[in-house]
């Protein structure tokens, strides 16, 4: 059983670069079409796949050991008596052999990490096993157990010099990927805003091809790219992510107004408040052919919508328990239609215990079925996540979730109460 040096003769780091220019490579030829038809952490997780690396794990507590006789040259070996060292002269002797089962690229066991050691250790990877041996005259076997744990410390040591950079490399991915496709993404936007300005039909490139295959990559689990059409892409207008933010800072202004004032809002119901929100929200954004931009529909909606579609929603809700919030967000996703839409859920409270009510809130949207995680928190009463669309998996919509406490009305007795006469002064 031939052995080799181990972790040579390959340069890790080389080898971890060339799989970051293949992942960039994939999503520069990635189909353009499908690129755009689904949603962007989808893409990235699926790009991310393609070069993340396995390390290495040693299974130790499977070491399995076994020995068998075997022969030994002892032509170099001048403690021994041979007359004609130009030739192999052999004595009876055992080989031991270590087998340590293992997870993770067995290819990595052939590469040298950043640091490395002048003495590396010896041994052959047979599948999933790594296999160290020792072999010795029958009078020196029993040196085989220091040999064998000498060995497979430095192996040790060379796999956490070798997942060091591995796990630095596996960092950088997402970052990496999602700039890229964020990146090619918008130049085939722009590019299609170009075509479509000239004004004449788009010409169809030939030997299209009609469907994707998957890259082959060494992997033992290969990562398949996220269901999406294959149909051209037609664009869709989106909500800006600063107008989303102004949009929502005017509904919080109102909210103060409330807090300010909350004898004259305290007795209103959803759809009286959200009469208020319009009425400002109109006063700060105009529309294209009307002055009303935001308008209402259903019994507590928010719509601002474009080509007859919603590209913004909110709902005014009081709360009645996670229930209530559950509601108010399959409600959202029966509007939303439209890609990259954005929604906010404005959730009013009445009741004493606040910080339990956010509490509650918090454990409920992360409890949704349709949302991705992870949900983050804006500020003490502001959270903010993705929705995944029930029936389009590849549409994700942002939803920002607004905690507010609002006084209830007064008791009818509070009401009718005599005020008491505070008496000559």
């Amino acid at each position: 059983m031939p052995e080799d040096l181990l972790f040579y003769p390959h340069d890790l780091r080389a080898g971890l670069e060339a799989a970051v220019a293949k992942m960039r490579e994939s999503i520069a030829q990635y189909s353009a079409d499908r690129l755009l038809n689904s949603s962007e952490d989808d893409l990235v997780k699926y790009f991310v796949g393609l070069a993340m690396v396995e390390p290495v794990t040693l299974r130790e507590a499977e070491i399995t050991v076994a020995q068998q006789e075997t022969k030994y040259d002892v032509s170099h070996r001048f403690e021994y008596a041979v007359w004609d060292r130009s030739q192999p002269a052999y004595v009876a002797a055992t080989l031991v052999t270590m087998h340590i089962p293992f997870d993770g690229e067995a290819d990595l066991f052939h590469n040298k990490a950043s640091t490395w050691s002048m003495n590396p250790p010896r041994g052959s990877v047979q599948g999933s096993e790594l296999v160290l041996s020792y072999r010795a005259p029958q009078s020196e076997v029993g040196g085989a157990k220091m040999h064998l744990e000498s060995e497979l410390q430095k192996v040790r040591q060379a796999l956490v010099w070798a997942n060091n950079d591995i796990q630095a490399h596996n960092r950088s991915l997402e970052g990496i990927a999602r700039q890229d496709v964020a990146a090619r993404r918008t130049r085939l936007l722009e590019n299609q805003n170009l075509v479509a300005s000239l004004g004449y039909q788009l010409r169809q490139r030939e030997n299209a091809p009609q469907t994707y295959s998957v890259p082959a990559v060494r992997k033992k689990t290969v990562p398949v790219p996220p269901p999406a059409s294959a149909a051209p892409f037609v664009p869709e207008p989106a909500l800006p992510d600063a107008t989303y933010e102004q949009v929502l800072q005017v509904l919080g202004n109102m909210v103060r107004v409330m807090e300010q004032s909350p004898e004259a809002f305290a007795t209103m119901k959803e759809e009286d408040l959200r009469t208020h929100f319009l009425v400002q929200l109109n006063g700060q954004f105009e529309g294209r052919a009307t002055g009303e931009t935001f308008r209402g529909s259903g019994s507590t909606d928010i719509l601002l919508t474009e080509a007859d579609r919603s590209v913004f929603i909110a709902e005014c809700k009081f709360w009645k328990g996670p229930q209530s919030l559950h509601a108010a967000i399959d409600q959202l996703l029966d509007y939303t239609t439209w890609r990259d839409a954005k929604t906010a859920i404005l959730l009013f409270n009445r009741n004493k215990d606040y910080t339990a009510v956010v509490s509650a809130a918090l454990a409920s949207l992360k409890a949704h079925p349709q949302v991705v995680a992870p949900v983050t928190t804006l500020a003490d009463t502001a959270f903010r996540n993705k929705l995944r669309h029930r029936d389009n998996h590849s549409r994700l919509i942002v939803l920002t979730t607004l905690l507010y406490n609002l006084p209830a009305a007064p008791s009818r007795s509070a009401r009718l109460a005599p005020k008491r006469n505070p008496g000559p002064r």
